[in-house]
């Protein structure tokens, strides 16, 4: 009992931690524009939309991996932004360490996930080769699969399972699902001349984000359209996370890439394919 009522003041206290929607935009536009500062004043070669990915993502992912994938913000951009919070009373710091942000869409959605997504697709300059899988919905299938392989039985019963965890709960639960969707749809609007926080406002408030599935789906995966029924949407997700060789690195990592995955790797491709399908407007 005491441990459940532990775990239940932890969720509140999570709750009433993280930022609401208006402060993260606030936030994330004065962000921006020091960064756009910092831009002009140390020459910088890498473009405003590169640093402000680059500098986000880095606040949970720094790995020499996420290096190789997604590139490196300048050193000395962190202090010079805690320089100009300390100047001028801000909390642009804070975009470092967010979470699930409850969006207007009453959605839960990764806000450092959302950014290093959008990091890695920018510096692969690609929506569909490269690493553009791994650093997003690819990635989190992988992590599926780590979700489920201790379950046993048929390819039924394992989806059933993977039904459970598909933007509900574990590694690819609510806010990573939301963040793997929108990422593509927001980072193709952006150029040098608008913004994040604009463009996020926006696609929430002006109700853009309701048709996020026919977006990603066009960016991600543009074979499929209107007329694919259920079977072409497993077949066309299967052959691009079974081809890419990224996913199958980062599965022999997790130790999941043997035969013996092989119902598991099915279950969570399908799971997430149907998912696409379902909800995708003819």
């Amino acid at each position: 009992m005491k441990l459940i009522t532990l775990l239940f003041a932890s969720l509140i206290l999570e709750n009433l931690c993280a930022p609401s929607f208006a402060e993260m935009i606030k936030n994330l536009r004065t962000l921006e524009s020091y960064i756009s500062q910092y831009k002009k004043e140390k020459k910088s070669r890498q473009g405003v939309t590169e640093l402000v990915l680059t500098y986000i993502r880095e606040g949970k992912y720094k790995s020499n991996y996420w290096k190789m994938v997604a590139g490196s913000a300048p050193k000395d951009l962190a202090s010079y932004i805690d320089k100009k919070d300390k100047e001028h009373g801000t909390s642009t710091a804070k975009c470092l360490k967010y979470g699930d942000i409850l969006m207007p869409s009453k959605e839960k959605s990764d806000f450092v996930h959302l950014f290093a997504v959008m990091n890695g697709i920018h510096h692969e300059k690609s929506y569909t080769r490269g690493a553009s899988a791994l650093v997003g919905w690819g990635g989190d299938l992988c992590q599926l699969i780590q979700d489920i392989k201790n379950f046993k039985g048929n390819l039924d019963k394992l989806s059933i399972e993977a039904r459970k965890f598909l933007g509900i709960k574990g590694q690819f639960g609510e806010g990573d699902l939301i963040a793997d969707l929108d990422a593509p749809i927001i980072l193709k609007k952006k150029s040098e001349t608008n913004t994040f926080a604009d463009i996020i406002e926006n696609y929430y408030n002006k109700g853009e984000y309701k048709n996020r599935v026919n977006d990603f789906v066009k960016l991600t995966f543009p074979v499929i359209n209107k007329d694919s029924d259920q079977n072409r949407f497993r077949s066309v997700v299967s052959t691009r996370f079974r081809g890419d060789s990224y996913l199958k690195m980062l599965q022999m990592k997790y130790s999941i890439y043997d035969r013996g995955y092989d119902n598991h790797r099915i279950a969570a491709i399908y799971t997430f394919a149907d998912y696409l399908f379902k909800n995708y407007k003819k």
